[in-house]
C-alpha cells in the first residue's frame, strides 16, 4: 500500500480526533488519572507527529 503524504496527515488527523475523544470519555477521577495520562501523551505524540510530517509535505519531499 502506498500512501501520500496528504494521506498521511489526513490519517493522523483521524487518530488525533478519536484520541481526543477518548481522552474526554474517561471521567476525571483518582482511579483513571494513569488512563488519561498515557491518552494525553498519545495526544501529544499525534500532534508532534502530524507537524514534522506537515513540515516535510510543505518542503515538497514525498514517500516512496
Amino acid at each position: 500500500m502506498t500512501m501520500t503524504l496528504q494521506e498521511i496527515l489526513n490519517r493522523l488527523r483521524e487518530l488525533q480526533g478519536s484520541a481526543t475523544d477518548a481522552y474526554y470519555q474517561v471521567p476525571e477521577t483518582d482511579e483513571n488519572e494513569n488512563a488519561r495520562s498515557y491518552v494525553d501523551k498519545l495526544r501529544y505524540e499525534i500532534d508532534m507527529l502530524t507537524i514534522e510530517v506537515e513540515k516535510i509535505n510543505k518542503e515538497g519531499y514525498t514517500i516512496s
